[in-house]
């Protein structure tokens, strides 16, 4: 899928919060708000040693603030509306630092 900001469905194109969004509401039923800053403020925090997939993963600015949301995918890779040059796809977790991890599959 394409990355497009403020999308929400990945089929047409979505930015990082709108396709976690989608994903986890088609696939778990899971209701989340919209944005990354809110999603980060739900679920149950876990450690990076913790993750299992469908887990949220957050990362800030260099000014503190959340602004990207990826997905836990497994064997260390997360899955996210990336750039509009990259679209979706799979990183490394760590591909930058997370500065939050959230289960929200319980």
């Amino acid at each position: 899928g394409r990355y497009v900001w403020g999308g929400n469905d990945p089929h047409t194109g979505a930015d990082c919060s709108g396709f976690v969004k989608y994903v986890l509401s088609n696939v778990a039923g899971v209701s989340l708000p919209r944005v990354s800053s809110d999603q980060a403020r739900v679920g149950r925090a876990v450690s990076s040693s913790q993750m299992q997939p469908g887990d949220l993963i957050f990362y800030s600015s260099p000014f503190g603030r959340i602004n990207h949301v990826a997905m836990y995918a497994g064997n260390g890779q997360v899955v996210h509306a990336s750039t509009e040059e990259t679209g979706i796809k799979l990183s490394p977790y760590n591909y930058r630092e997370p500065v939050k991890i959230v289960s929200v599959l319980e």
